[in-house]
């Protein structure tokens, strides 16, 4: 067991619970100017990146920029 610092604990990622995803968090502690690359590999879930996203801009009132890079 290890006692964190304040500085320590306000970095930590933040994780919902529930039907919450990694992505979904990921999202959700991203903060302005900051950027979340997912490679097709790494996806396995059903919802598409772009429906995770839109339900976070309806549900946050938020605005997501989505950018699909293809190889």
């Amino acid at each position: 067991m290890k006692k964190l610092t304040a500085s320590e604990y306000d970095n930590l990622e933040k994780i919902n619970t529930g039907r919450s995803s990694v992505f979904y968090d990921a999202i959700l502690n991203l903060k302005i100017h900051e950027s979340l690359i997912i490679e097709k590999q790494e996806w396995k879930r059903y919802r598409t990146p772009s429906r995770i996203c839109r339900y976070i801009e309806k549900k946050k009132q938020c605005k997501i920029h989505l950018c699909f890079a293809c190889q």
